[in-house]
């Protein structure tokens, strides 16, 4: 019987129950994302100049989103039955749904359920340092050696990565990041 609870589990997975937001739950994460969008907007040097000089600024740039928030944003955008994300103290992981192709040998038309740990925090040259700590399939972690090698390693840190604009940009754009208690702080650069 664990067994085929198991197989059915992994093999066979079903899709994940997204999470729906209360209407003040709602109405706070869109606050939130509308703050976000608001940091990004071009602003008038008098108006830079204000908001260097008040103390709300730091809160201005600052997004901070519960498990909750992000997976209900997840339901939104059509992905609640495929992705879940769980935030821990320093650590996240993902968990997904995904179909096998029909045709794909082995696991042609199964549905796999695959979890992805990561750590991402600020590094001491106060840059953001993500890492993967773990990728397992139905259950079974795959050895560092069929992932490159990359457990452990500050994704970030890769020269490839780091010499895309569009990357620097992103990068150069966060002042404060860190995982806590269920929750995910984002603090913009000006």
């Amino acid at each position: 019987a664990g067994t085929a609870w198991w197989v059915k589990h992994n093999f066979y997975a079903s899709a994940l129950d997204p999470v729906k937001l209360s209407s003040d739950e709602r109405e706070v994460l869109e606050s939130k994302l509308a703050a976000l969008n608001a940091a990004g907007a071009e602003k008038t040097p008098e108006e830079l100049a204000a908001e260097k000089q008040a103390a709300a600024e730091l809160e201005k740039r600052t997004l901070t989103l519960s498990e909750r928030e992000i997976n209900a944003f997840l339901a939104e955008q059509g992905l609640g039955e495929q992705i879940k994300v769980h935030l821990g103290e320093g650590t996240g992981s993902a968990e997904a749904i995904v179909p096998v192709e029909p045709d794909a040998p082995l696991l042609g038309g199964k549905t796999l359920r695959i979890k992805c740990a990561f750590k991402a925090a600020m590094g001491s040259d106060q840059k953001l340092a993500f890492s993967i700590a773990d990728i397992s399939v139905s259950g079974v972690p795959l050895p560092n050696a069929w992932l490159g090698n990359i457990k452990g390693l500050n994704l970030f840190e890769n020269a490839d990565l780091n010499a895309d604009p569009a990357v620097k940009g992103f990068l150069a754009g966060i002042r404060d990041f860190s995982i806590s208690g269920g929750t995910l702080r984002l603090v913009l650069n000006e």
